[in-house]
């Protein structure tokens, strides 16, 4: 999966820009081109090895990693100690003057930076923790081919009517999200339904990726997916919605054999269990809440993508 800095992390990228702009704007301005007897060269190139480096790592993150805490905390971490390696590779080539806020500017990022890096670190051990379990999980019950998708690898509608029959029975709050795939018949006319698989197979990665441990991620239809959300808040599901969405709209899917990027559009609709609801009843409520959305969308040709 690649996504498109300039598209998927615009704030980001953006950001970053300023970041290297400042440091540049703040050097030029304040400081005097030194002779070049006083140039240490090994410097330059052992600062600018880390600068490079550095905004290297950045690329990488922005270009391989969809949006969301982990990207922000990692990036804006990288981009403040950018900065910081940036004005001490320009001080070699410019004389700065004795100025406390501007040692302060120069010194406070990089710590700020690796901070922020490191709490990107954590939730990214976090991340990759829970997305473990849920593949460990997946991989359990895959000798038990009824309960698992056999081309994108999560589990089947039957296996959560099963689980969310277990979960009504339960005081908590029970929350059910349906991801819709829009134009997917369109997709495998057009390319076939070996990418198509592969398309659905990369779209049940997302998701299970900003999916919690407790969650359990099903393939509904052909190009509808529904997650189930034990214990709940429904402002706690909007949340979490909303970030399977942002990574699944910014996904460029690429088709194999020609190049292409595909963007991907989806129609979501979420529902809170009632006392009164069964599996079956809840998840035939909610489909018919997702059918709904789509007609008034096509009706009213609303591009929510």
């Amino acid at each position: 999966m690649r996504f498109n800095p300039f598209i998927s992390h615009r704030l980001l990228t953006n950001s970053i820009i300023a970041m290297a702009l400042l440091a540049i704007f703040l050097c030029a301005y304040l400081g005097e081109l030194k002779e070049l007897q006083h140039i240490q060269w090994l410097d330059i190139i052992g600062e600018g090895g880390i600068v490079i480096m550095t905004l290297t790592w950045i690329v990488a993150l922005l270009i391989s990693r969809p949006p969301g805490k982990v990207t922000r905390y990692l990036v804006l971490g990288l981009g403040l100690f950018m900065f910081s390696a940036m004005l001490d590779l320009l001080d070699e080539w410019l004389m700065q003057p004795a100025q406390q806020w501007l040692s302060w500017i120069e010194s406070l990022p990089a710590p700020v930076g690796m901070l922020l890096t490191s709490l990107g670190l954590y939730h990214w051990h976090q991340e990759q923790y829970v997305l473990n379990k849920q593949l460990r999980r997946r991989e359990a019950h895959l000798r038990e081919h009824d309960k698992v998708c056999p081309v994108t690898g999560v589990y089947t509608a039957e296996y959560l009517q099963s689980v969310l029959n277990t979960q009504l029975k339960a005081p908590q709050p029970v929350l059910l999200a349906a991801i819709d795939i829009r134009d997917f018949a369109s997709f495998n006319n057009e390319f076939g339904f070996s990418e198509g698989d592969r398309l659905l197979r990369e779209i049940s990665e997302l998701i299970l990726m900003n999916c919690r441990l407790s969650d359990v991620v099903c393939r509904y239809a052909g190009d509808c997916f529904m997650v189930l959300m034990p214990a709940t808040s429904k402002q706690q599901g909007q949340e979490l919605l909303r970030q399977i969405t942002a990574a699944l709209k910014h996904c460029a899917f690429k088709v194999e054999g020609s190049g292409l990027a595909k963007f991907q559009c989806v129609t979501t609709h979420i529902i809170q269990a009632q006392k009164s609801d069964t599996a079956h009843m809840l998840m035939q409520k909610l489909h018919s809440g997702l059918q709904l959305q789509k007609q008034q969308r096509a009706s009213s040709s609303e591009q929510l993508c």
